[in-house]
C-alpha cells in the first residue's frame, strides 16, 4: 500500500527514527490532530535537507522536538482564525456594495440579476460567466425557498411565498458564497463596478484621514486574492505560507489589501494581532522564526511593525 496504516505508537517510533524527540503529550496530539496535518503540514522548516536526501526519506535538524513543530501548526491555526474573522468583514462589504449598486441601478425590475442584458461577460473571460451564474442564483433561490420544514431558508421561502417570487439582491447574496459574489462583480458591467468602487473610497475615507483610489480593477485582484485565502481559513489548510495562485499572492500582500477593504480600526486590530501571533512564534521558535516569516512574505517583525506605523496617520 502507498500509505499503509499505522498505529499512534508506530507514529511516534517513526518520528523519534527520523531524529524528532517525541514527549510525553506527543501520542495524545497526534490522536486528536491527526500526523498527517501536523507531521506532513508543518516539517519543512524543520528538515535537514542533506541528511534527507542522503537517507531517501525524511531527516530532522538535530534536536528538533515535535514540540517545536506543534508550535508552527498551532501558530498557523491562530493565523487563520485572526485571517478568517478578517476575510469575513471584507467579504461582507463586497456582497453589501453589489447588491445596493446593482440594485439602484435596475430599481423597478424585479430579480433583474437574473435577466442575462443586465450582465456583461468579462472581455478576458477564457469561459461563459454568466450563464452558470444566472444559473447558480436561480439554483439558490430554487433550493432556499422551500419551506424551512423540508429544508428551505425561512427568508428566501419568505420573499417567494409572500412577494410573488421577487428575491431582492441584498436577501440573495446572504446565501451565495465568496466565489459566487466575486463572479458576479466580474459580470455586473462597468457602470455597476464603477459604482461599487466609488462605494469603496468612500468606505475608506469615512474612516481614514487620507483618500484612497479604488478602481474596478483593483477590487478585482484583490478580491481574488480574499476568495482564495478565505476558501484556505474555512478549509483549515495550511496558512502561513501560502501562494493561491501565484507568487505575489502571498499572506503579506493579503494584510496590505485589507487595507481597502476594512475599517482602519478593524485593519490595525487584525495586524496587531499578527503582531502577537508572531512576537510569540519569535519567542517559542528562534532559530526558526525568520524562515517562516519569509515564507509569509513578512521581511521581519520590525518590517511588520513599520508598516503599522505608516498607516497610522492615513
Amino acid at each position: 500500500m502507498y500509505k499503509p496504516f499505522k498505529t499512534i505508537e508506530d507514529q511516534v517510533t517513526l518520528l523519534e527514527s527520523r531524529g524528532v524527540e517525541c514527549g510525553r503529550g506527543t501520542d495524545a496530539t497526534l490522536l486528536r490532530e491527526g500526523y498527517y496535518s501536523v507531521i506532513n503540514g508543518y516539517k519543512d522548516p524543520f528538515l535537514d535537507a542533506g541528511a534527507t536526501i542522503a537517507a531517501g526519506d525524511d531527516r530532522y535538524i538535530p534536536g528538533t522536538r515535535f514540540e517545536d513543530i506543534l508550535h508552527l501548526f498551532d501558530f498557523d491555526r491562530r493565523l487563520r482564525l485572526a485571517t478568517f474573522g478578517a476575510l469575513t468583514l471584507a467579504e461582507a462589504a463586497l456582497r453589501t456594495t453589489c447588491a445596493y449598486c446593482f440594485s439602484e441601478m435596475h430599481q423597478n425590475e424585479p430579480n433583474a440579476y437574473l435577466n442575462p442584458r443586465n450582465l456583461h461577460q468579462p472581455p478576458k473571460a477564457r469561459k461563459d460567466i454568466v450563464g452558470p451564474m444566472i444559473g447558480q442564483m436561480m439554483k439558490i433561490i430554487d433550493n432556499g425557498g422551500k419551506d424551512p420544514e423540508h429544508g428551505g431558508k425561512g427568508y428566501l421561502h419568505h420573499c417567494l411565498a409572500d412577494h410573488g417570487g421577487e428575491v431582492p439582491l441584498w436577501v440573495l447574496t446572504n446565501d451565495m458564497t465568496i466565489g459566487q459574489v466575486t463572479n458576479f462583480y466580474r459580470v455586473m458591467g462597468s457602470e455597476a463596478r464603477g459604482a461599487v468602487a466609488r462605494q469603496f473610497e468612500s468606505l475608506y475615507a469615512s474612516s481614514h484621514r487620507k483618500k484612497r483610489r479604488i478602481t474596478s480593477g483593483k477590487l478585482d485582484s484583490v478580491y481574488s486574492r480574499v476568495k482564495n485565502f478565505r476558501n484556505i481559513c474555512a478549509h483549515d489548510e495550511r496558512l502561513y505560507c501560502a501562494r493561491p495562485f501565484g507568487d505575489n499572492n502571498s499572506f503579506a500582500q493579503l494584510a496590505t489589501d485589507l487595507e481597502l477593504l476594512l475599517t482602519k480600526q478593524r485593519h490595525r486590530e487584525f495586524l496587531q494581532r499578527v503582531e502577537s501571533l508572531m512576537l510569540g512564534l519569535e519567542r517559542d521558535l528562534p532559530g526558526h522564526a525568520g524562515q517562516i516569516f519569509s515564507a509569509m512574505g513578512v521581511v521581519s517583525i520590525d518590517r511588520h511593525q513599520k508598516y503599522m506605523d505608516s498607516i497610522r496617520d492615513n
